[in-house]
């Protein structure tokens, strides 16, 4: 599993199947890796497009979308004769596939009326996807499964827009298995105005492009003047979406911390790597007001790991030998900025900050188990942590005992920080559950801009010393309960049962035989 947990993805799968029901409409997908083919998009038929502008003239209805029509003449540039340059990813030097989509101006026409006047200064009340354009829509959705990085998806390609135009993205599921009814749309700017010779397209997941696990549709959003009476608005576009996968998330480890036999006292024995990610790690504790009076409640809420604010560093940019499968998990913010990743609102979460109490609380749903011969003084976490924002430490609760007192760990979320803690106090022989404590600086999750993000990433190992014991093993767990199956007892049949039992077979066998003809 990636992104989400095994509940989420159900979610996600079955609104995902249901939306495509009912639409009849059929989704390309976005596979992942460095040689999975990309998801080709451009404007070389305009029955793949349609649009939410509108007509000028009642009844305003949706525009006709036509690819039939070059302005001026020659002032448009003709994409039938242009090349993709060398930033276009694998179709540089391949020639641009698309046409110029339009609506037609009227001033710039030879047949009177064959263009209509269009409106082109969109309002979301009516149904705009961008206020102030005219945005056109591709009509296939674009799938991402959850092995997707969200964080690598690139956008390369040639294009032209008359004037300036922005990648409009609409998920049609928002994190937490929320439908996009609202509808929610990021947009990015791919270009400035133009139109007299073609432009590079080049765009990053990095910046937070809006698309998010499962159905996608796209959109082209275009600025020109109020209406295309006299001047017109146009696209032409032709590029491919790929991108890489997420490092696999391993199974926690399950060893329990247990010297081998032969150990000697000081030995050093570890067990991991244990690392961050929403599968395994859950929000199990918070503050229950921003205000006095206070109180800690034990109320589980959303984690995610798929939300990287714009200013954490970034897993997937590790350099070589420094990669890590451990993931930012968060509650995401609810308005995110320009350049977080995925771009996407999350659900509103509270009790982030501590103000005098511990108020967010990530804990690993794995125990680490201690064995006999571990000196409990000794017991450690050595790796790299990442923490937004400060005063951020780790504690230990061993089963039915309360937790341990805090150990800090590195603030920052720029880098991946190494750090070895303290021996951490409170280990207990037997199960023990780790958590990290976090102060995100804000009660709600809900500030402008992703101020409000809340994040942990941590990749460590469980480290002590021995005592010189030989170990004993933990009793495993208890297996499911068998019923036993009822057996045939020879021995207490006696002599005289097993002669009752031949009499009766040879008379049967004597029977069919009379009845054979």
């Amino acid at each position: 599993m990636s992104t989400f947990n095994r509940h989420k993805l159900s979610l996600l799968a079955a609104a995902v199947a249901g939306l495509g029901a009912m639409s009849g409409a059929q989704a390309a997908t976005l596979t992942c890796g460095p040689n999975a083919p990309g998801v080709r998009i451009n404007t070389a038929n305009k029955a793949d497009w349609s649009t939410d502008a509108r007509y000028v003239a009642a009844p305003n209805g949706i525009a006709t979308i036509v690819d039939d029509y070059r302005w001026g003449g020659t002032t448009w540039f003709n994409p039938a004769d242009q090349t993709h340059g060398a930033g276009a990813g694998s179709l540089a030097t391949t020639l641009l596939q698309g046409k110029w989509l339009s609506f037609g101006a009227t001033a710039d026409e030879t047949t009177p009326g064959q263009y209509p006047a269009v409106n082109t200064v969109g309002v979301v009340a009516d149904g705009a996807w961008v206020a102030g354009r005219a945005t056109f829509i591709y009509n296939e959705p674009i799938t991402i499964g959850t092995d997707v990085d969200l964080s690598t998806i690139k956008i390369r390609g040639t294009g032209g827009f008359d004037n300036g135009a922005l990648l409009a993205v609409k998920p049609t599921i928002l994190p937490g298995g929320v439908a996009n009814n609202a509808p929610w749309i990021k947009s990015t700017t791919i270009s400035g105005g133009s139109w007299t010779s073609p432009a590079a397209i080049s765009l990053d997941g990095t910046s937070g492009l809006g698309f998010y696990y499962g159905a996608n549709t796209i959109g082209l959003a275009l600025d020109s003047e109020n209406t295309t009476a006299t001047w017109p608005v146009g696209v032409v576009a032709d590029f491919e979406i790929t991108a890489d996968c997420l490092t696999p998330v391993a199974e926690q480890p399950t060893t329990p911390l247990l010297c081998p036999m032969g150990n000697r006292a000081g030995d050093t024995i570890r067990i991991g790597p244990f690392t961050t990610n929403a599968r395994d790690w859950k929000w199990t504790w918070r503050t229950n007001s921003s205000t006095a009076p206070q109180a800690l409640e034990n109320v589980e809420q959303p984690l995610f790991d798929d939300f990287i604010w714009h200013g954490y560093f970034k897993p997937a940019a590790l350099p070589s030998g420094e990669e890590t499968a451990a993931r930012w998990i968060s509650p995401g913010t609810t308005d995110p900025s320009g350049a977080d990743i995925p771009g996407v609102p999350y659900p509103l979460a509270t009790g982030q900050s501590k103000s005098g109490f511990n108020a967010a609380i990530f804990a690993l749903n794995q125990p680490i188990t201690v064995g006999n011969n571990v000196d409990l003084a000794t017991i450690k976490l050595d790796g790299r942590f990442g923490f937004d924002d400060y005063g951020n430490s780790v504690f230990v609760q061993p089963a039915g005992a309360v937790e341990s007192t805090d150990l800090y760990l590195p603030n920052g979320f720029g880098a991946f920080t190494p750090a070895v803690t303290p021996n951490i106090p409170g280990f207990r022989r037997g199960q023990n559950t780790i958590g990290l404590r976090l102060d995100g600086g804000q009660f709600r999750n809900d500030c402008t801009g992703g101020a409000c993000a809340l994040g942990a990433i941590a990749d460590f190992y469980v480290t002590a010393t021995c005592t010189g014991v030989p170990p004993i093993l933990p009793p495993p767990p208890p297996g499911p309960a068998v019923t036993p199956v009822p057996t045939l007892d020879v021995a207490g049949l006696g002599l005289l049962g097993l002669l009752s039992a031949g009499a009766g077979a040879l008379a049967l066998r004597r029977r069919k035989r009379a009845q054979q003809p």
